[in-house]
């Protein structure tokens, strides 16, 4: 069987907001061959997020071989591609969309069965998962969206298993921070996240995991005292252990999105980015977001408690908490959750003081 090759050159926020669209190509193409990098590859190679009857092979676009189709220079013949391409039976690429030699490469190979189009960099209102099923010329329903679950794996769901026995969570609650995002303006002030988790520690039978990512490793002994630290992982035994976890906590970053995906529940920080845009998919995620008006081209470094105080966050976890480690008295049952609407919160600023 041809396979449909599709190329996405997005990292593991934009793989994940994905998986709508390739679930649609799915729909008609039973084998897949997807050329992605980095996280996005890595996250498609530990996680099942098609059909099982649906054949999806990964490939590096780091490769060398695919260099040459990015080049501005004069269309020559590419032998090293010409097998891989002119074996498909369609490709669909959301890369090279401003370099018109790189669809004439692509059509030489597969003519008349090559389409381009650009990679979502927030050009329109709609959030990236809507925007790549409609280049596809396809519908996403809301529904659909929060429906995204993944699955993790068998072996590393036993990973996640085995780690929490080794230290003796099986009747604890955990809940699981990320403090970290791609870039520094979208992330909420470290005093928040460590509010927060004083707050959760303060219960019962509850305690705090860190994770900590490839950019913030330097940070990992700053937050030792905060709770458990472990950096960085794989994403294989990363989703292993947020869907352990009782509640998440983290900014607008790709772990975000996994644990939507994986149906954690817990809240999620905006400052910058639109959630409208960019929220992860899935039922579980509460966003918060500033009232401020913000830009990811501003001048403020981070997301300041006075734009998302502790207590909102807190007040979105208080759920999440069993009734039996509850402690001062704090009670309130466990919500339903809508899979039909996607609330955002926003945040008027606030001078008060911690939860």
């Amino acid at each position: 069987m041809r396979p449909t090759i599709v190329l996405f050159p997005g990292s593991l926020g934009d793989g994940l907001c994905f998986v709508p669209a390739l679930r649609k190509i799915a729909e008609r193409d039973r084998e897949i061959t997807l050329v992605c990098r980095g996280l996005a590859r890595e996250f498609f190679d530990s996680f099942t997020c098609l059909p099982p009857h649906v054949s999806l092979r990964t490939v590096s676009l780091d490769e060398a071989r695919f260099a040459g189709l990015f080049s501005q220079s004069a269309v020559t013949r590419e032998d090293a591609l010409a097998g891989f391409f002119s074996s498909a039976r369609r490709i669909l690429s959301w890369c090279g969309s401003a370099v018109p030699q790189f669809g004439q490469r692509l059509e030489r190979y597969l003519p008349g069965r090559v389409q381009i189009w650009p990679f979502f960099t927030g050009q329109t209102d709609d959030h990236a998962s809507t925007y790549y099923v409609r280049c596809l010329g396809e519908t996403l329903t809301v529904a659909e969206r929060r429906a995204i679950q993944v699955e993790l794996r068998d072996h590393w769901r036993d990973c996640g298993a085995t780690y929490w026995r080794q230290r003796g969570w099986a009747s604890k609650q955990i809940l699981v921070i990320h403090p970290g995002s791609g870039g520094r303006k979208k992330r909420w002030a470290d005093a928040g996240f460590r509010q927060v988790a004083a707050w959760w520690a303060a219960h019962e039978e509850c305690q705090v995991l860190i994770l900590i990512g490839p950019a913030e490793s330097d940070e990992a002994a700053a937050w030792r005292d905060v709770g458990s630290v472990e950096n960085p992982l794989a994403l294989g035994p990363l989703g292993g252990l947020l869907q352990r976890a009782a509640a998440y906590v983290g900014n607008d970053s790709g772990v975000s999105h996994l644990a939507g995906a994986l149906d954690a529940r817990g809240v999620v920080v905006f400052g910058p980015t639109r959630p409208e845009q960019w929220r992860p998919l899935g039922a579980g995620l509460q966003v918060l977001r500033s009232r401020d008006s913000r830009t990811p081209t501003g001048d403020r470094d981070g997301i300041a408690l006075d734009e998302i105080p502790p207590e909102q966050v807190v007040n979105q976890l208080r759920a999440f908490i069993k009734p039996c480690s509850r402690s001062r008295g704090l009670s309130a049952p466990r919500p339903e959750r809508s899979r039909t609407s996607e609330s955002v919160t926003e945040c008027p600023r606030d001078d008060g003081g911690p939860p």
